[in-house]
């Protein structure tokens, strides 16, 4: 593959990173990517300092609320169709749990029923899996596009994240595999010494983050924004990484904090529908009018989730894209969906198929999640 140009090409990185006090980096360039001048749009924000790098993430993201807004409906609608099927058929054996024995239900669950619960479960747990990863990618898209004034509408997101799906998912596995064995490795180490306890478990997961993460904390950004594959932003990312060491560990240690925000909020919300519920009287025995209501905010909650997890994985990866736009001026991944690019999403191209907000696999996961819904709830009436 074809080395970055120098830093002689690159004024506009250089003289950036120059009154940021930080050795100029290179801009990265792919072999593949479009011969379009970084600085033909307004002029770049200088490098955020590191003490400054969260306020600068947070007004990014105020700065791209109208789009991230936009974004998180259409993860909302994911798991509308793909999680909605697995929450309504658990909500459908709690209704006919009442009037059976636990042997009653058992045998239910061990026939037909069964097989169709698992198979809406394995839907919603493919339809988390791409949600999650969508949403990092579209946010970064977006994130990207504002940061160097060039603004990235939902549907041109949508487009990049599906070019670069598989190329997120191996880069998520790299990272998630590195910092998972520095924790179990630096968990062991501190439950040797001072023995098993929860906070040991907070600890070692951010000195994990801050040590093994901080090396891939532009993996991301180099695909989604570099256009270069996994592996080739891993080896960039040790680059930035040099560059700015200690704001690579916050970029870190603030993506995996950022991240277990989705599991407090998560229980959070249920404890509060709960609550909720509860002060309404609505419960299994509340007649069918009631029931039609949890019906609606279960949906309304799957929904909700969706809309939850975008938006929390937008504010986790921000200051990865702040750092990596700063250093390296890299956005060479959004020409391809940019009007006039390659994959243009908003006119049709020749030999190229027309863009759909939900492809064939999605509206099949979804035919497939209502039929099986269908199927389940035949099952244990019948």
């Amino acid at each position: 593959m074809t080395e970055p140009p120098t830093e002689a090409s690159a004024p506009t990185a250089e003289t950036s990173s120059a009154a940021a006090g930080t050795p100029p980096l290179p801009v990265e360039t792919p072999a593949t990517a479009p011969a379009v001048a970084v600085s033909s749009g307004p002029p770049l924000p200088p490098v955020a300092s590191t003490p400054r790098l969260i306020g600068t993430s947070f007004d990014l993201l105020a700065r791209s609320s109208d789009e991230m807004r936009r974004a998180s409906f259409y993860i909302g609608v994911v798991l509308l169709g793909t999680v909605g099927p697995f929450a309504l058929a658990s909500w459908a054996l709690e209704l006919i749990a009442v009037d059976k024995t636990t042997v009653q239900l058992q045998t239910i669950l061990a026939g037909e029923a069964g097989i169709l619960l698992g198979f809406l479960g394995m839907i919603a747990v493919a339809g988390l899996l791409v949600a999650a990863v969508e949403s990092r990618a579209m946010a970064a898209s977006i994130l990207g596009g504002r940061s160097v004034g060039r603004p990235v509408a939902v549907r041109e997101a949508v487009a990049r994240s599906r070019m670069s799906f598989w190329r997120v998912t191996v880069g998520s596995l790299i990272v998630a595999i590195a910092v998972g064995a520095a924790q179990f490795a630096i968990g062991a180490a501190f439950e040797v010494m001072i023995g098993r306890q929860t906070d040991v478990s907070i600890v070692s997961r951010t000195l994990a983050a801050a040590l093994a993460g901080a090396p891939f904390a532009y993996l991301l950004g180099g695909i989604v924004l570099g256009d270069v594959d996994p592996f080739e932003a891993t080896r960039r990312s040790f680059r930035v990484f040099r560059a700015r060491k200690i704001a690579a560990a916050v970029v870190a240690v603030f993506e995996t904090a950022a991240t277990a925000l989705i599991v407090v909020a998560l229980l959070a919300g249920l404890d509060l529908v709960v609550r909720i519920f509860g002060a309404l009287g609505l419960g299994l025995d509340s007649g069918p009018a009631g029931l039609i209501l949890i019906t609606v905010a279960i949906l309304a909650g799957v929904f909700a989730l969706g809309t939850l997890i975008y938006t929390v994985y937008a504010i986790a990866i921000a200051p990865q894209i702040v750092m990596f736009v700063g250093l390296t001026r890299a956005t060479f991944g959004l020409d391809h969906v940019r009007p006039g690019g390659d994959r243009d999403p908003t006119g049709p191209i020749p030999g190229q198929r027309r863009f759909r907000w939900l492809t064939i696999g999605m509206v099949l996961a979804f035919a497939s999640g209502v039929a099986g819904l269908a199927g389940f709830v035949a099952a244990v009436t019948g």
